[in-house]
């Protein structure tokens, strides 16, 4: 009998040992057990007050603590380390103790191959009941991944004077579950709100540097997962009297003028001119370079398809230039005079092209003045002509090296470079792959971005954040929205962690995202035999069916904002 009693003691202690915080390496190594650890302990002797850990550096800072070397080599491969407090600082590293990688407000944390210790850095009002666990991919007690929603905001957001800036929650937060997860705002020194919503944020009168602080609350036990905090750059509102100049690149938002209301009806920034080969729509003397349907890459293609629409910045290295599709130019001339027809096509791709058609010849497309090293495309010879200064004689793509270039672009068409050069493009290239390599995305934003400096060395670039609430589920296009919210948040996310903090290197990230309402954002259906609940169903009965997602049109006037900010901030 004390036996029996000796061991159940000996087996309780055991148990009750493998959930005490510091902790690790249970004799059970599956998923559930490994993450019942805490593996925090705030008896730990290595804790450090007063410091904090930046890499494998010790730093000074009264209010942040350093944990000691926090046990997880358990951990399977994979898996994240997660925390009731969110994550400031956390650095890695191996069996031996020796430095691997760090971590820096990202929650939750990968834990990197052959990671055997962690230590993390917080302020030392966190230690209280804090819990550091160990997620694996896969916990089979859930039956299924382990899943902790995240939220991400740049450290900067550009907020315009006198103005209703919204901040809408579902855009940078990862998974919108309402019930589940809270986010809750607050500004440094009290500075006020208009209004703090569950789902929305309004500052009306945004004060330049001060620090708006975004927590992630899961509704669970109310644990902080992750705190965020973002200086408020403002531009004000109206000021400057002189010319500024811009270019917007983009898709379909900025062939329809999302920009418009914010940057051009307004008179929030005066004195602004937009520089493009297109028309903006309903702008007088205004030019963009919107082109719907394209990604980024398209506009790294060579323009040879007389259908497509055309762009200027690829062009053949040396002393040469490419005019585009001769066929193209015959059909944006019809466009031009209302002749090509009333069909979609080819009136989206080939109109507002105005500012270009008098270089053309309305009837065969060939450039009117050509210069020895003009280059244009014969579509219907499959060929490509180079004017040699007495004829245009046939080439091939491959006679040429081909690259993006923003300089001759503007000595072509006689454009001064632009001070402000944005992008807004993504949401083709991503919305729908859940899971995409963005490597290419990366190298040619950055190539565009160098190309634009040689041109302008003192301009501002920026990339604009792409929508990532793109609509609720009831649309009338069948659209997974809720899928490409996700893929967008994912894009998102990567856009954040690659570029923000790097002005240093020409790189600056405007969050147009956040303006967006996933649900009032959009248009509806108006009734008919979609939005009737059920046959004979009253009259003053209808469902609610968004119509032309993935675009927000009724926020148009909000997205422009930040660009609107943005110019106000910094134009000289």
């Amino acid at each position: 009998m004390k036996t029996c009693l000796l061991a159940m003691a000996l087996a309780s202690a055991v148990a009750f040992a493998a959930q005490a915080p510091g902790n690790a390496n249970p004799a059970d190594h599956s998923p559930a057990a490994v993450r019942a650890i805490n593996r925090f302990n705030p008896d730990d002797p290595d804790i450090i007050l007063g410091r904090y850990l930046f890499k494998d550096r010790l730093s000074n800072n009264p209010v942040y603590f350093v944990s000691g070397y926090m046990d997880i080599s358990d951990a399977p491969p994979n898996s994240n380390l997660v925390s009731n407090k969110g994550n400031r600082f956390t650095s890695f590293f191996d069996q031996d103790k020796k430095y691997l990688s760090y971590v820096e407000n990202t929650h939750p944390v990968p834990i990197p191959p052959n990671a055997a210790f962690a230590r993390i850095s917080l302020n030392q009002k966190l230690m209280p009941g804090l819990v550091i666990k160990v997620a694996p991919p896969a916990d089979q007690t859930a039956g299924g991944k382990v899943f902790v929603n995240d939220i991400c905001l740049p450290s900067t957001l550009y907020l315009l004077s006198d103005t209703p800036n919204e901040i809408f929650v579902q855009p940078f937060l990862k998974r919108w579950r309402p019930y589940d997860d809270f986010v809750r705002f607050s500004l440094s020194r009290n500075h006020p709100f208009r209004r703090r919503l569950s789902h929305v944020a309004t500052i009306t009168e945004p004060v330049d540097g001060s620090i708006l602080t975004t927590e992630l609350i899961n509704g669970d036990e109310f644990e902080t997962i992750k705190k965020l905090s973002s200086t408020i750059r403002v531009g004000v509102k109206g000021k400057g009297s002189g010319r500024v100049t811009a270019q917007i690149i983009g898709d379909s938002y900025t062939q329809g003028a999302f920009f418009r209301d914010a940057l051009l009806k307004s008179g929030q920034v005066p004195g602004l001119s937009l520089i493009g080969l297109r028309k903006t729509a309903h702008a007088q003397d205004q030019y963009d370079e919107g082109r719907g349907g394209w990604r980024l890459d398209s506009y790294f293609t060579i323009p040879t398809r007389p259908g497509s629409s055309f762009h200027s910045w690829m062009h053949p290295e040396g002393d040469f230039r490419y005019w585009g599709v001769r066929e193209f130019w015959v059909t944006a001339w019809k466009c031009f005079r209302k002749t090509a027809g009333n069909a979609f096509e080819p009136n989206y791709s080939c109109g507002r092209f105005d500012f270009c058609l008098p270089r053309f010849d309305e009837n065969t497309g060939i450039l009117l003045q050509p210069q020895p090293g003009d280059v244009q495309y014969d579509h219907a010879q499959s060929t490509f002509l180079l004017f040699d200064g007495n004829a245009w004689t046939p080439r091939r793509q491959e006679d040429f090296n081909w690259r993006f270039d923003y300089s001759k672009y503007l000595a072509m068409w006689g454009f001064e470079a632009p001070q402000f050069l944005f992008v807004v493009l993504g949401l083709n290239d991503f919305c729908n792959k859940l899971e995409a390599d963005y490597s290419q995305w990366d190298q040619q934003i950055t190539t565009l971005k160098n190309s634009y400096l040689e041109a302008r060395p003192d301009g501002r670039f920026a990339i604009c954040i792409p929508c990532s609430s793109c609509g609720i589920l009831d649309n009338a296009a069948g659209s997974f929205t809720l899928k490409q919210n996700a893929a967008m948040w994912n894009f998102r996310d990567h856009l954040i962690k690659q570029f923000d903090r790097r002005e240093q290197d020409g790189f600056y990230l405007i969050d147009t995202a956040i303006t967006v309402d996933n649900e009032y954002g959009y248009r509806y259906l108006p009734k008919n035999d979609v939005t009737i609940p059920y046959a004979g169903c009253p009259d003053d009965v209808i469902l609610n069916v968004q119509t032309g997602n993935p675009h927000p049109y009724n926020s148009y006037p909000n997205m422009g904002v930040p660009i609107a900010a943005f110019i106000q901030a910094f134009r000289e």
